[in-house]
């Protein structure tokens, strides 16, 4: 019996030759396929399982981190702090700059010596006792090329898509630190609005029960009792609608630093400061296009469309490349081995292709061309981003300061009214009226203040240096 066998079975087989040889092989071989299909099969997977281990393993985390983070008030500070390290879109974007950074290690092994080896073993018994031979075989494949102009091109396009994605990444950094800013005060507002209608619940009680004897005296109509009763009403549900609505928000604020919303937190009163009047205009928009990262972005965008511009001129270029061949090969009656070592100069060009390596070059230049006119809207995006940007910072300067003055007269009109009404010199419905304005003023100027606390946020954003 003559066979050939290679590699490691070669030995498992020899030895089940003789005497049943054949059906021990077989079955050798039939179990070792098997236990390799288990071993390298696919993998079994329990759905449920797998989501209860998942919701565990989350749940856990989330505990962890809410226990360092959310044990003392946060500050702004603190939160910016949070989501710079937690929040998904800023990791995400630490990623993708990682994964530019490989693009440009993967573009750069281009210029190295492009090295493969092979090596071959064969073993020939024709009897396994008295005779057998071993044939060998090897080689290594050494390529370095000299002259291929594409590949510099193609490294450089790779070193600016990694600036890009780092610069992106900043990007991404200021308008999560914008949201979270948004978030922070969303919620310091929503608290003060909650306090605010407990407030006014306790004091519209206070009145609804005041009238209420005073219709029972006869000094007071049945409907202004019922008006004051529907002011109590009215102030109960807009607390509940208060209420529901700072859940929501302290939820956006813990989804913005990558924690749940479900987290129990408290946060620092911000310190009270006069906000600076917004500079001149022309500043702004000078600063932004100094600043804002969209504008390198754009600039990347338009050198890596050049690159592909020169990429495709290179189409017409030969390449030249250096090569080196080792090879062996022996056997046990071959003496010496037989040794071969060859290199030389390899060189191409593809000249039947003219016309489409001058369609490329047409269509790099006109992509390169629309890289440039993107600059363009992106510069004067930003310029007109800047200037609604200090418009609306102006404008909620402006109402947040007549809102507070429209709740200062409104506060002095219902203490005075309320006053009177006790003494019997004012009517009941009218101090009622003033009170629900003046509860009314307060909710719009404490809305107000947020609104020009955002604003300048956005301003911030808008130019640039909102990076925390």
């Amino acid at each position: 019996m003559q066979r050939r066998v290679e590699g490691g079975r070669s030995a498992g087989i020899a030895g089940a030759c003789g005497a049943g040889g054949r059906r021990r092989a077989g079955r050798a071989f039939f179990i070792g396929v098997l236990c390799s299909m288990c071993a390298t099969g696919c993998v079994s997977f329990d759905a449920a399982g797998a989501r209860r281990e998942q919701t565990r393993s989350f749940t856990n985390d989330l505990a962890r981190l809410e226990s360092e983070w959310l044990a003392e008030p946060l500050t702004l500070d603190d939160c910016l702090r949070i989501a710079m390290t937690n929040n998904y879109e800023v990791r995400k974007a630490d990623l993708d700059a990682r994964l530019g950074r490989f693009s440009r290690d993967m573009a750069f092994s281009a210029f190295l010596p492009q090295v493969s080896a092979s090596a071959t073993r064969i073993d020939y018994r024709k009897d396994p006792v008295l005779n057998s031979q071993r044939f060998t075989s090897g080689g290594v494949d050494v390529g370095l090329a000299l002259l291929m102009p594409s590949t510099w091109f193609l490294y450089d396009e790779a070193r600016h898509g990694r600036a890009a994605a780092e610069l992106a990444a900043g990007y991404v950094r200021q308008g999560v630190a914008l949201q979270t800013t948004s978030a922070y005060y969303d919620v310091l507002v929503q608290e003060k609005l909650v306090a605010a209608h407990e407030r006014q619940l306790a004091a519209a009680r206070e009145t609804a029960s005041r009238v209420s004897g005073l219709e029972r005296e006869g000094l007071a109509r049945p409907w202004e009792k019922d008006q004051a009763a529907l002011l109590e009403e009215t102030r109960a549900a807009e607390l509940d609608a208060a209420r529901r609505r700072l859940v929501v928000v302290r939820g956006d604020l813990m989804r913005a630093l990558g924690l749940s919303p479900l987290a129990d937190f408290s946060l620092a009163p911000p310190l009270e400061a006069d906000e600076p009047s917004p500079e001149p205009l022309e500043e702004l928009v000078l600063r932004a296009l100094e600043r804002n990262p969209q504008l390198p972005i754009a600039d990347r965008q338009v050198v890596m469309r050049e690159n592909a511009v020169r990429r495709a001129f290179c189409e017409f270029l030969p390449n030249l490349s250096v090569f080196g061949q080792w090879s062996f090969t022996g056997n046990e009656v071959m003496n010496p081995p037989k040794r071969n070592f060859d290199w030389g100069f390899k060189g191409t060009w593809d000249v039947f292709n003219g016309f489409r390596s001058v369609a490329q070059v047409r269509a790099a230049k006109a992509e390169r061309r629309q890289a440039e006119l993107a600059r363009e809207n992106v510069f004067l995006s930003v310029m007109a981003g800047v200037v609604s940007a200090r418009a609306a910072v102006e404008d909620a300067a402006a109402a947040a300061a007549v809102r507070r003055r429209a709740w200062e007269v409104a506060a002095g009109k219902a203490e005075d009214l309320s006053g009177r009404a006790r003494e019997g010199l004012e009517p009941v419905a009218d101090a009622l009226d003033a009170e629900a304005a003046r509860d009314l003023a307060e909710v719009e100027m404490l809305r107000a203040s947020f609104t020009e606390r955002f604003a300048r946020a956005n301003l911030d954003f808008a130019v640039g240096e909102n990076a925390p």
